[in-house]
């Protein structure tokens, strides 16, 4: 357990600072904003994310093998397209390879969770939807996507009229 409070530690350092704007020097040696502060964003469908979250999830289920963890995420929903714009790693009580417990997500710009099915002991990947993961989408009334990291660049969204999709859809 303790291993899991040290990575989970580090990782809300990273999350922390990601919101931090990268700084590159100009040509008197001062630090300046790079060029172009338009995020980069990936759609799958209904569903886009922004890269920076995209690479924070390649971060996390890279380094986060043994247990499940939650993701709070953050964004809106303009002309039934979802934007998943940045996360937070949620309040977490409980947590092993198979399951999670976890306090409700808080933030204004709330709109579902994602959480992570860990690698098998054979390195392979588990993209579904289980039972305990479907009722907790149900349950959670500000919920609009349901997303499941199951790889390092794979994972899969589910929308509340039971849409699917992602890099991992149907593995």
């Amino acid at each position: 357990m303790r291993q899991v409070t040290g990575v989970l530690t580090a990782v809300l350092l990273v999350c922390a600072s990601a919101a931090l704007v990268a700084q590159t020097p100009d040509a008197d040696g001062k630090a300046r904003s790079p060029a172009s502060a338009e995020p980069a964003y990936v759609r799958t469908g209904p569903v886009v994310i922004a890269q920076e979250v995209l690479e924070g999830w390649r971060f996390l289920y890279s380094f986060i093998t043994e247990v499940e963890f939650v993701l709070c995420l953050e964004g809106k929903e303009r002309d039934g397209v979802i934007i998943v714009e940045n996360f937070r790693l949620a309040r977490m009580e409980n947590t092993s390879a198979t399951s999670v417990r976890y306090h409700p997500c808080k933030s204004e710009d709330y709109i579902g969770t994602a959480h992570n099915h860990p690698p098998t002991a054979n390195g392979g990947s588990q993209c579904y939807r289980s039972l305990p993961d479907r009722r907790s989408f149900e349950q959670d009334e500000r919920a609009i996507v349901d997303i499941i990291l199951c790889g390092e660049d794979r994972f899969i969204w589910i929308l509340k009229d039971g849409t699917t999709g992602g890099p991992g859809h149907g593995q």
